[in-house]
C-alpha cells in the first residue's frame, strides 16, 4: 500500500507504458493529436492525476488536489454565471466525502466508467473538443488503474 509518492512514480510508469503503446500501436493517433510537448504534459498531468484520484475519498494529497481543482472550476462557472451546472456540480463534489475508503472509488469498473461518462458528456455538449478529450481520458484511467493494481500489492498480484 504505496502512499502518494509510490502511486505517482507508478503513475510515471503508467505513463511511459502508454506512450510507447501508443506509439507501438500506430503513430497516426500520435499525428492525428498534433502530439507536442505540451499534449505530452497534458497527458502527463491527466495520468498523474489518475493515479491520485481512487484516494480522493480520504484525507489524502490526491483529495487536496482535487478540490483545488474544484475550487477553479467553481470559481470559473461563476465568473461564466453557469449557475445550474455550478449546482450540480457542488452535489457531485461531495460524492467523495460520502462513501467509505476502498469503496466504489477503488472499484475497476468505477475509473473506467466515471472518466468516459465525463468523456460523452463533454462529446455531447462540446463535440468540438471529444476527440482530443479522449485520450486524456484514456491517459487518466490507466492513470487510476496502475493506482489499483499497486494497492492490491506485489504478493496478492503474483497469486492472481
Amino acid at each position: 500500500m504505496p502512499g502518494y509518492k509510490g502511486h505517482l512514480a507508478g503513475g510515471c510508469v503508467a505513463y511511459v507504458l502508454m506512450l510507447g503503446l501508443l506509439y507501438g500501436l500506430s503513430s497516426d493517433i500520435l499525428v492525428k493529436n498534433s502530439f507536442s510537448s505540451l499534449v505530452a504534459l497534458r497527458w502527463f498531468i491527466c495520468v498523474l492525476a489518475g493515479s491520485l484520484f481512487p484516494d480522493i475519498d480520504v484525507k489524502s494529497k490526491g483529495q487536496k488536489y482535487f478540490y483545488w481543482v474544484i475550487l477553479g472550476f467553481f470559481l470559473l462557472l461563476i465568473m461564466q454565471r453557469k449557475f445550474k451546472l455550478l449546482a450540480v456540480s457542488s452535489i457531485v463534489s461531495v460524492f467523495p466525502m460520502l462513501v467509505r475508503h476502498r469503496g466504489i472509488f477503488h472499484k475497476t469498473w468505477f475509473v473506467i466508467l466515471a472518466p468516459l461518462g465525463l468523456w460523452a458528456l463533454i462529446g455531447a455538449y462540446a463535440p468540438q473538443y471529444a476527440n482530443a478529450f479522449f485520450l486524456d481520458v484514456l491517459f487518466f484511467i490507466v492513470g487510476a488503474l496502475s493506482h489499483l493494481w499497486l494497492d492490491l500489492g506485489l504478493k496478492r498480484m503474483l497469486r492472481i
